[in-house]
């Protein structure tokens, strides 16, 4: 970070007083000016030609700089609390620059810096770094009350829990970044070999996972663009039947949920527009079928699927689209249907090699316990999640989810 001294002209008494000032405290502020261009330079500039209210501060920074303007021993005019207020006798002010062009968490991290040079230079104790609400009650700094005390423990050099770099994510643990599984707050979250906080669909260990736009891993029904998926307590992409509230779904080997004509193990099934099994007889495209209690289509005398090419699509136009298709041999079992290396979900795929693996025994492993794409429900059965704010550490509701991960509706079938 580059730091540039351009001291407003002495002459200028309305906005450099040069009252002489021993710093006993660091106010920090932010410019409330959102404009393109409002960064640094623009404010250092307005002070230097001379402010046209009797406002003014020692320190502008912003994504790539820091510029001085007034002494560190001279009074400044910043706290609202009056011409002989402790806020502007005693105290450093520094405005950070919120300009819409610019990246505000790597103007907080020069901050921090800045902070901690001006604490070791002037020995000012940490309980002395104020906001300028402290003096006055103004809402400032709008953006960083809200997660001040990250603020401070990163000013003491100390970072815990997560923070947000060049607009990632990380979570630190007793001062050292994050890999892999971490647990906070009850929700999980997984953190590449970089340590950053992954979202969207992610392979860890052959199993698809789901992190949402707040990282949070989700279990249950989610929905994905226009597809619909289920995953596992675990949070593992279920593939194969899935019993859940006395229906049965069929979810395909990427994981998504089937609906239409399927054929799976020789028999035939048809699954609703919501996925749900069908049993006992319906008219489906106009035509009259039976069902057994299993699900698998009766298959007598015209009682019979519609016609299927070699390739699992339905060759009957006058289906209009019902689907059919073969499915992939899946016995009963939860994890059956699960190729060894699974399909790709649709949609922010990441895949990660060497990652510890969720399972039962998760809490033994290297993981710390202490942040959807859609909020689409499913019947009712699921909750929505909320989205974390980067501008805190706030982690949204944890997601509800009951479900009966049973295999089979019936001992060998479907």
């Amino acid at each position: 970070m580059n730091f540039i001294q351009r001291l407003i002209p002495a002459s200028n008494t309305k906005t450099r007083p040069g009252i002489p000032m021993v710093p006993k405290y660091l106010t920090i502020h932010e410019t409330d000016n959102t404009d393109a261009g409002a960064d640094a330079a623009a404010h250092e500039r307005l002070q230097e030609r001379g402010n046209d209210r009797t406002a003014s501060w020692h320190l502008t920074i912003d994504d790539h700089e820091m510029i001085q303007s007034i002494p560190f021993d001279e009074v400044a005019w910043a706290a609202g609390d009056g011409p002989n207020g402790p806020g502007n006798r005693t105290s450093i002010h520094i405005e950070m620059c919120v300009n819409s062009d610019g990246n505000y968490e790597k103007t907080v991290s020069n901050t921090v810096e800045a902070v901690q040079f001006l604490m070791n230079k002037f020995s000012i104790p940490i309980d002395h770094v104020v906001p300028h609400k402290h003096w006055s009650g103004k809402d400032c700094p709008r953006n960083l009350l809200p997660r001040w005390a990250q603020f401070i423990k990163r000013c003491q050099g100390g970072v815990d829990g997560w923070i947000n770099q060049d607009g990632k994510w990380y979570f630190y643990q007793e001062e050292k970044k994050q890999t892999g599984w971490v647990k906070d707050k009850s929700k999980w979250y997984y953190l590449d070999a970089s340590g950053v906080m992954k979202t969207g669909w992610v392979l860890i260990d052959n199993k698809w996972y789901y992190f949402d736009s707040s990282g949070a891993m989700r279990s249950g029904w989610i929905k994905v663009g226009n597809k619909w998926y289920y995953l596992n307590f675990d949070g593992s992409m279920r593939t194969g039947w899935l019993k859940f509230n006395s229906k049965w779904y069929f979810m395909k080997p990427n994981g998504e949920m089937a609906i239409g004509w399927i054929q799976d193990k020789g028999k035939w099934y048809y699954l609703d527009p919501d996925g749900s099994m069908v049993t006992g007889t319906h008219i489906i495209s106009g035509k009259k079928y039976t069902f057994e209690l299993n699900g698998a289509l009766v298959e007598e005398g015209t009682n019979r699927p519609p016609a299927v090419s070699s390739t699992g699509n339905n060759t009957d136009s006058s289906k209009n689209g019902d689907g059919a298709q073969t499915i992939a041999s899946s016995s009963g079992s939860a994890n059956d249907g699960i190729p060894s290396q699974p399909t790709a979900p649709t949609g922010g795929v990441t895949d990660i090699s060497n990652s510890v693996a969720f399972d039962q025994n998760r809490e033994n492993q290297n993981k710390i316990i202490t942040q959807a794409n859609s909020n689409d429900v499913k019947n009712d059965e699921t909750r929505t999640v909320s989205s974390l704010s980067n501008q805190t550490q706030t982690t949204p509701t944890e997601t509800t989810q009951t479900s009966e991960n049973q295999n089979n509706p019936i001992i060998g079938n479907p």
